[in-house]
C-alpha cells in the first residue's frame, strides 16, 4: 500500500480511476509508484477498489497538487490561496533531471539567479532577494553571505517543492517581501517494500548513482522506514574544477493510532568543490575592451576548494481529532559546516597587452552555523452565524547560532602576468584563524488566522505573526556590538471570490520585516525595513484541480530602507551615517498555467514582469532580469504509454551591471532550450535522455564586475530500476 505523505490525517476510502496512459508514465519514474492501481490490456480504464487508507495529506500527481497549506496553513485548493504559489513536483523534477535547489528555483515562474562565485547563488523574486525557506513547513532563514553551501541542497530526499510569491510574514516571520521556499520530503509511504536504483551519466565525466528504499518495519505497516542515498562525482566545462556529493537519509514514520503520525529522520550532505571560485574572472581591460575568456577558464589556482556538510535531524507528530480539528508540531537540529581555500583576482586596471593590474587576494575560512528550530499549531472548522469557518494559531521559535573564522591575504607573490593564466600559483604561508564574526539570531512567534465563510463564494482569511527577534553577540565591522531587539506584528489579509466553479478572483495585503545594522548619525541602528505587498489577480481550475492557471499583479513598498548619507559619523572613524528612505517599490504582474492538460499530457508555462526602483528612481538589481518567459512539457501518446518526452524553453530579456571607470557591461536576452525523452524497456526498467541548451548558447550566469560563464550544451542518460 503505498501512502501519501505530508500534512494532515484523514479517512478516506481508497479508491483511484485514471487512464492508462498516465498509469504507465508513472512507471518509469525514478521514485516509487505512488498509486495503488493497475491498468487494463485492452486500453479501456481501470478501476481498483481497496480498503480504507489514512492519507496524510497530498501528494502531486502530474505537474500539480490538489490541494496545499502552503502560504496559509489552511488545507485549501490553488484557487483558494490569496497569493500566487508554484509547485515543482517530483514528477517534474524527474522529467527534467533536477539535481539541486539551484536547478528547481532556476525553472520557477518568477523567480531568477545570480552567483557570486562558482559555489555561491542567490535567488531573487520581485526584485529581493529570498531568504525564507521551510522545511515540511518549519520555518528558518539562509543566506549566503558565508556560503553554508545553501543553494546546492540536494533534491534526492525531497518529493517537491512549493514557493509562495510575495510577502509572507504570516508564517516566517523576519525577511524580504519576495517569497518562501518550502521543500517537502520525502517520506515512507509504502505498507510494501518498494524502490529505485538510478544511474545518472553525463557530459564532463558525470556519474551520479542514487539509491532509494521503503520497507516496513512491522508486519501491519504501521512502522515503514526510508532510505536514500546518493553520490555524484563530475568535472565541469570550467577546468580544474570538480565536484563530489554524498547525500544519505533515513526517515521512519509510525501510525501511532489511525489518527496519529509520527515522523523521525536525518539527513546527511556533503560537497567538496575543488578548483573553486571566488568572485570570478575580471571582465574588462582597463582599455574597457571586455577580456573575451573562453568557457573553460578557471580564474583560480589549483590549490582552491571549497567543502560544506550539512546535517538535519528533524521530527513531526501531527494528530487528527474527531470534531476535525488538527494538531502539529515539528522540531529541527541542524548543523553545517564550511572549509575552504579561495583565491580572488582582484582587479582595478587590468593590462591588455602586459597582463598587469591584478592583485593577488585569498581567504581561507571556517564556518559554522546551528540551527535549532520549533514550530506547532492547531486548525480546524467552527460554526458562527449559521456558517462553518476555519482557525489556525500556533507558535514558532527558531536560534540560530554561527561562527566564522578566517585568514584573508594579498600579495604574497608577485603577480606580474594574468595573461596565459593556468593556475599554477602558489598558496600564501596561512596564519592561524581568527575569529572574524559570531552571533545567535533567534526569533520567537506566535500567529493565527481565520477564514471566514462570508458568503457561499466569498471567503476572508484574516491573520497576523508577532514576533520577538533579538541578536546577540553578533560584532559590527569596527569590532563593537551589533546586538539588536526588535518587536513586530505583521498583518495578513485576503479575500477570494468564487466567480463559479472553475474561476475565482482575490485581492491580499501582507507585511513583513526586515532588522538592519545600518547606524544613523547618532550611533543608532535604523529601524528594521518594514515590507508591504499587494496582490490581485485570478485563478483558474479545471480536472479536479489537476491544471491551475492564474494571473495576478502586484505591487510592493519597502520603508525604512537604508540610505548612505556624505555624513560621517563622529564617533565610528572612516563610517558614514545612513538614514531611513522611503525606500524600494516593485510592481509587475506573474502569470502561471500548470498542471495536466489531458491525459498524458503535462505542461508548465509561467510568464513573470516587474520594475524595481530605489528611493531615487534608479533600478535596482540590474543584473538581473525584469521579464522571463519559462516553460516545459512532457507528453505520453496513450498508444504508446512505455513513450514519454517533452522539452521547453527558459526565456530572460537583457541584463547589465554599471563598471564605474567604463559605463556599464550588458548582456542581451537570450533562452535556453531543453529537450528529454524517457523510454520503458521492461514495466520495471527505464532509460531517460536529458539534453540542456540544444542551441549552444553561450551566456554569462554571473554579471557582476566579475564573470562566470553557464553551462554550454550538455546531456545526460538516466537509466533507473524500480521495484
Amino acid at each position: 500500500m503505498n501512502r501519501p505523505t505530508d500534512i494532515r490525517p484523514t479517512r478516506v476510502p481508497r479508491r483511484r480511476v485514471l487512464p492508462q496512459a498516465l498509469l504507465a508514465a508513472s512507471c518509469v519514474l525514478a521514485a516509487p509508484a505512488s498509486w495503488a492501481q493497475q491498468a487494463t490490456t485492452d486500453g479501456e480504464d481501470a478501476v481498483t477498489t481497496l480498503d480504507q487508507l489514512v492519507v496524510k495529506g497530498e501528494r502531486a500527481e502530474g505537474y500539480s497538487v490538489r490541494r496545499t497549506t502552503a502560504g496559509t496553513r489552511f488545507d485549501l485548493t490553488a484557487r483558494e490561496i490569496p497569493q500566487s504559489v508554484s509547485i515543482i513536483s517530483h514528477e517534474r523534477i524527474t522529467d527534467q533531471n533536477l539535481d539541486d535547489i539551484i536547478d528547481v528555483l532556476a525553472n520557477t515562474t518568477g523567480v531568477s539567479s545570480t552567483q557570486s562565485d562558482s559555489e555561491r547563488t542567490e535567488f531573487y523574486a520581485r526584485g529581493f532577494y529570498i531568504d525564507s525557506y521551510q522545511f515540511d513547513g518549519l520555518p528558518t532563514q539562509m543566506v549566503q553571505n558565508w556560503s553554508y553551501g545553501d543553494s546546492g541542497l540536494d533534491l534526492a530526499l525531497y518529493d517537491r517543492v512549493e514557493i509562495v510569491r510575495g510577502a509572507t510574514g504570516l508564517l516566517t516571520g523576519a525577511g524580504n517581501p519576495s517569497a518562501s521556499v518550502n521543500l517537502v520530503r520525502k517520506h515512507a509511504d509504502s505498507a510494501e517494500l518498494t524502490g529505485s536504483v538510478s544511474l545518472n551519466v553525463g557530459e564532463w565525466g558525470r556519474t551520479r548513482t542514487t539509491v532509494d528504499a521503503t520497507t516496513p518495519l512491522n508486519a501491519s505497516g504501521t512502522v515503514r522506514a526510508r532510505a536514500i542515498g546518493s553520490y555524484l562525482e563530475t568535472d565541469a566545462q570550467m577546468e580544474r574544477y570538480s565536484q563530489r556529493k554524498q547525500l544519505g537519509y533515513v526517515v521512519i514514520d509510525a501510525d501511532l493510532t489511525p489518527d496519529t503520525q509520527l515522523s523521525v529522520g536525518y539527513d546527511y550532505q556533503h560537497k567538496r568543490a575543488n578548483g573553486a571560485t571566488w568572485g570570478g574572472f575580471p571582465m574588462v581591460f582597463s582599455d574597457g575592451s571586455p577580456t573575451d575568456y573562453p568557457t573553460s577558464f578557471n580564474p583560480s589556482p589549483d590549490w582552491t576548494y571549497w567543502d560544506t556538510t550539512s546535517k538535519r535531524a528533524f521530527a513531526t507528530v501531527q494528530h487528527a481529532f474527531a470534531n476535525g480539528w488538527n494538531f502539529k508540531l515539528g522540531a529541527t537540529h541542524d548543523k553545517t559546516d564550511a572549509d575552504d581555500k579561495l583565491f580572488y583576482p582582484s582587479y582595478s586596471a587590468f593590462d591588455p597587452e602586459t597582463g598587469a593590474g591584478i592583485t593577488p587576494m585569498a581567504g581561507f575560512y571556517n564556518t559554522h552555523r546551528k540551527v535549532d528550530g520549533v514550530d506547532g499549531y492547531v486548525d480546524g472548522p467552527f460554526q458562527a452565524f449559521g456558517r462553518e469557518h476555519q482557525f489556525m494559531a500556533g507558535l514558532s521559535y527558531n536560534k540560530r547560532e554561527f561562527a566564522n573564522y578566517g585568514d584573508f591575504q594579498w600579495g604574497w607573490a608577485p603577480l606580474d602576468n594574468y595573461l596565459g593564466w593556468t593556475g599554477d600559483f602558489p598558496q600564501p604561508d596561512w596564519n592561524p584563524l581568527a575569529l572574524a564574526s559570531e552571533g545567535t539570531i533567534t526569533q520567537k512567534a506566535g500567529y493565527a488566522a481565520t477564514r471566514l465563510s462570508l458568503a457561499d463564494p466569498l471567503k476572508l482569511i484574516v491573520g497576523a505573526r508577532y514576533t520577538e527577534w533579538e541578536s546577540e553577540g553578533e560584532l559590527d565591522s569596527l569590532g563593537a556590538s551589533a546586538d539588536r531587539k526588535h518587536k513586530s506584528t505583521t498583518p495578513y489579509a485576503g479575500l477570494v471570490y468564487d466567480i463559479d466553479d472553475t474561476w475565482s478572483t482575490y485581492a491580499s495585503y501582507t507585511e513583513i520585516f526586515q532588522p538592519q545594522v545600518a547606524r544613523d548619525i547618532d550611533e543608532r541602528y535604523l529601524d528594521p525595513v518594514d515590507g508591504k505587498s499587494y496582490e490581485v489577480g485570478i485563478k483558474g481550475a479545471w480536472f479536479d484541480n489537476r491544471l491551475n492557471a492564474s494571473l495576478a499583479v502586484f505591487r510592493i513598498e519597502q520603508d525604512n530602507v537604508a540610505q548612505q548619507t556624505d555624513q560621517p559619523i563622529p564617533s565610528r572613524p572612516g563610517e558614514f551615517a545612513y538614514v531611513a528612505a522611503r525606500g524600494t517599490v516593485s510592481r509587475g504582474f506573474e502569470f502561471e498555467l500548470n498542471g495536466e492538460l489531458a491525459p498524458g499530457w503535462n505542461a508548465t508555462f509561467g510568464a513573470s514582469r516587474y520594475v524595481a526602483k530605489d528611493a531615487d528612481g534608479a533600478d535596482i538589481n540590474s543584473r538581473l532580469p525584469q521579464t522571463t518567459l519559462k516553460a516545459f512539457t512532457s507528453y505520453t501518446p496513450r498508444r504508446a504509454p512505455e513513450l514519454t518526452l517533452g522539452g521547453g524553453v527558459n526565456w530572460q530579456n537583457g541584463i547589465h551591471y554599471p563598471v564605474p571607470a567604463y559605463g556599464r557591461f550588458e548582456q542581451e536576452s537570450y533562452a535556453l532550450v531543453n529537450a528529454f525523452v524517457r523510454y520503458r524497456l521492461a514495466p520495471q526498467f527505464s532509460v531517460q535522455l536529458n539534453a540542456n541548451n540544444l542551441l549552444n548558447k553561450v551566456y554569462y550566469a554571473q554579471i557582476n564586475g566579475y564573470g562566470a560563464y553557464g553551462e554550454k550544451r550538455n546531456g545526460s542518460l538516466t537509466f533507473t530500476y524500480a521495484f
